[in-house]
């Protein structure tokens, strides 16, 4: 996420964070970059759409990603 905010906001931000992501200024554009990182990271496709990524802070979209399929990488 810090990344994709060409970071804006910080990792310690966005952990200690339990505000929706748009509160802490994720731009649509860094959306999109999430998006895309997640997609080639833990091949899972992220639906812009999908309100959990403008309404849930990190803790919400992790949790989403999870039930989408997502699993860490080694």
């Amino acid at each position: 996420m810090s990344r994709s905010t060409d970071g804006l906001i910080g990792v310690r931000e966005l952990l200690d964070s339990t505000e929706p992501l748009a509160a802490l200024g994720v731009s649509s554009l860094s959306l999109l970059r999430l998006a895309d990182a997640v997609e080639e990271t833990y091949g899972v496709f992220v639906d812009l759409g999908d309100r959990t990524l403008h309404t849930d802070g990190l803790r919400g979209l992790t949790e989403r990603l999870i039930r989408l399929g997502a699993e860490a990488t080694p």
